[in-house]
C-alpha cells in the first residue's frame, strides 16, 4: 500500500477510535467513521460518516445534527490526533455523510422492480426459438 492511503486508513483507525471511546455529544448518537479522504497536500481531511437513526427518525435531519456535533468536535479531534500521529501539520478535518448505503439500497429497489417487471412479462416465444 502507498503512504497516503495508509496515512488514510490511520487517521480513520484513530478518528473512530475517538469518537467511539472520548467523545461524549448527546446529539452523536450511533456514528460510525466510514472513510478518510486527504487533500495530496494532506492539509485537509474528508472524513465520511453514517449514523444510525434514533426511533426511526429522519436520516437527513440526523445526519445534520450529527455533522454539526463533530464539526465542534473538530479541535478536540485533531488536538488528539496531533499527539497520536507523528505529522508536522494535522489536516483540517471536514465532515461529510456517507451516501454510498443509501445508493445501495436505492440500486437493490432498481433492480428488484426490473426482476418483477421481467416475470409478470410473457415470455416470446420467437426469443425461445433462437
Amino acid at each position: 500500500m502507498q503512504r497516503p492511503e495508509r496515512l488514510e486508513d490511520q487517521v480513520h483507525f484513530l478518528l473512530s477510535t475517538i469518537v467511539q471511546r472520548e467523545l461524549r455529544d448527546p446529539e452523536l448518537g450511533f456514528v460510525t467513521l466510514t472513510a478518510v479522504r486527504l487533500s495530496p497536500d494532506r492539509s485537509v481531511a474528508k472524513v465520511y460518516f453514517t449514523v444510525l437513526p434514533a426511533n426511526g427518525g429522519d436520516q437527513e435531519a440526523q445526519d445534520g445534527l450529527t455533522r454539526k456535533a463533530l464539526g465542534r468536535a473538530a479541535g478536540f479531534l485533531r488536538s488528539q490526533l496531533a499527539s497520536r500521529l507523528k505529522m508536522r501539520r494535522v489536516p483540517e478535518l471536514r465532515f461529510f455523510p456517507d451516501g454510498t448505503l443509501e445508493d445501495g439500497n436505492h440500486m437493490e429497489t432498481l433492480l428488484a422492480e426490473i426482476e418483477k417487471e421481467r416475470a409478470a412479462r410473457p415470455a416470446d416465444p420467437e426469443a425461445e426459438e433462437a
